[in-house]
């Protein structure tokens, strides 16, 4: 008898969590389709403060001990050899990949964007009327990667293996958010990055003498990689903008944390749930503690 009252119980604890769960989701979609209703006059807003400049960052000059003591010629000489992107980066076009596709992102959302040209200008925050999303400082970084292809023999016990620098490039991204599920005007700062690295290709093709003979390449990145990472970058930020939207008003809805973290697939405009610590921790911004 008290083994079937457990057995009740577990059937009564799977009902509820699928009920909240179903509940919050409902809360999630609903919320995501009323944007998309032609009937419907949102009163809510998302302002937008854009960034203006771009600050470069070459990583692997300041991994160079003394550096900075070097004299100018051969600082300019160091530069010039761990320097394939950021020379040719033309901060105008980077912005406008970045700048052009996050408001593309964030209108098709359905909740119209106001840009706001002077950040001093940014209106204070209202649970669920006002959104706003201030770029406060974006960065172009490149650095170099430290890598090894390698593999080992074991019928003759022995390791092979290929040293090599990959270069990489990394768009870094520092926001500042308010909290809308705060009454006050209470504003948090994210970070967020956005990198890619150069691939590696290779083969051995012969063995002599413990040594392994054979070829390869490395895929190099170029400026329009960075262009490419800039559009990406908007995109993401948008759509991840949006998706902190979403979950902030179920969170206000349920007066709690929900049971799951919502994505938001912006070509569907549908939610699924996802572990909440693990999504929050692998794919959604970072917030910085102040």
């Amino acid at each position: 008898m008290k083994k079937m009252k457990h057995i009740g119980f577990l059937f009564m604890g799977i009902a509820l969590c699928i009920t909240a769960c179903t509940s919050e989701k409902e809360l999630a979609n609903k919320f995501v389709e009323k944007f998309s209703m032609k009937s419907y006059n949102p009163t809510e807003k998302i302002y937008v403060s854009l960034p203006t400049s771009v600050i470069h960052t070459n990583q692997t000059l300041n991994q160079i001990e003394n550096f900075l003591e070097l004299d100018y010629d051969i600082q300019d000489s160091v530069i010039a050899a761990h320097t394939t992107i950021l020379n040719t980066l033309d901060d105008k076009i980077f912005l406008q990949q970045f700048n052009d596709n996050l408001l593309y992102h964030l209108k098709r959302f359905g909740i119209p964007v106001v840009v706001v040209a002077d950040p001093k200008d940014m209106p204070k925050a209202v649970a669920n009327k006002i959104y706003t999303l201030q770029i406060l400082q974006i960065e172009a970084e490149e650095f170099e990667k430290k890598s090894r292809s390698d593999f080992e023999d074991n019928i003759n016990n022995m390791y092979y293996y290929y040293d090599y620098d990959l270069k990489g490039f990394s768009t870094n991204v520092w926001y500042l958010i308010n909290d809308t599920t705060s009454a006050a005007d209470k504003k948090d700062v994210y970070f967020k990055n956005f990198e890619t690295i150069e691939q590696f290709e290779g083969t051995i093709n012969t063995i002599k003498n413990n040594v392994a003979h054979g070829k390869g390449k490395i895929n190099k990145l170029t400026v329009n990689d960075a262009y490419s990472e800039a559009y990406k970058a908007g995109a993401i930020t948008a759509d991840k903008f949006c998706e902190m939207i979403i979950n902030d008003f179920v969170k206000s809805m349920i007066k709690g944390l929900p049971s799951y973290y919502y994505y938001y697939n912006p070509v569907s405009k549908t939610v699924t749930p996802y572990d909440y610590q693990y999504y929050k921790d692998t794919d959604s911004f970072i917030k910085i503690e102040q």
